[in-house]
């Protein structure tokens, strides 16, 4: 699909906040500024997301969350085949692609923001075997009724925890609904992986479900999840689980 507009980054990009990054997007002879994470209005384009992140940003996380999920399945003696995926903050897709290319052929996906499920439809259809528009700490009977009874065993929410994005309680709702046992598979940035004060909340809330064994961590990989628009690199830790117990919502 050819690109219909035109990318141009800012001249002062130094020490933005990620959060508060943005561009220039020209289409029909109009340019306009956006926010990387103005979701909504970056999905709606199609192609534009995909080209930011993956050939402007060089966005790697579904790519080595993918690898490390199904490598570890297939060293545990596991078939890949047999995974059920639940992905929390789908997006438009990224993950579930890459995972797909790798054998998985179960994966739903969930997400708050209506465009991106249409961007996921439009760009990439066939992957998904559901995709669901909801908040997860606000979860519908219908669509948790529905969701249990497909006996997930793997849970996976690539790059949507960090401040501002999806609540301790919805990451903790979406895990409930894999059976024990099953593969917990996320990421956080380096700084918050590695903090000792003043944590995230949901640094703080991984660290407490491990130490009360609700989670068991089976592995950990740290690698360069994307570039800033400046070219500086951001490292994030990505962690492999497996599900012990439900953890009580508060």
């Amino acid at each position: 699909m050819l690109n219909k507009f035109q990318i141009r980054l800012p001249d002062n990009i130094e020490n933005l906040p990620i959060n508060e990054e943005y561009f220039f997007i020209t289409e029909n002879d109009q340019e306009r500024r956006l926010k990387l994470h103005d979701y909504a209005e970056v999905y709606r384009i199609p192609g534009l997301y995909n080209y930011l992140a993956l050939e402007k940003l060089h966005y790697r996380s579904p790519e080595v969350m993918a690898t490390l999920l199904t490598e570890n399945v297939k060293n545990k003696g596991e078939s890949v085949q047999d995974l059920k995926l639940l992905e929390l903050g789908a997006g438009s897709g990224l993950f579930g692609q890459a995972v797909a290319k790798l054998g998985v052929t179960s994966i739903i996906g969930i997400d708050i923001v209506p465009e991106a499920s249409e961007a996921t439809q439009r760009d990439c259809p066939g992957v998904y075997q559901n995709y669901f528009v909801e908040d997860l700490t606000q979860l519908s009977q219908s669509t948790r009724d529905f969701l249990k009874e497909q006996k997930l065993n793997g849970f996976v929410c690539c790059s949507a925890l960090s401040a501002g994005h999806i609540p301790v309680k919805a990451f903790v709702t979406g895990m409930n609904l894999i059976q024990n046992g099953g593969w917990v598979l996320f990421n956080v940035a380096k700084t918050s992986y590695d903090c000792e004060d003043n944590c995230p909340d949901f640094v703080n809330f991984y660290r407490q479900a491990i130490a009360k064994n609700h989670l068991t961590v089976h592995c950990t990989q740290s690698y360069v999840h994307r570039r800033f628009f400046n070219g500086q690199t951001l490292e994030y830790v990505a962690i492999l689980a497996k599900k012990q117990a439900d953890i009580p919502i508060s």
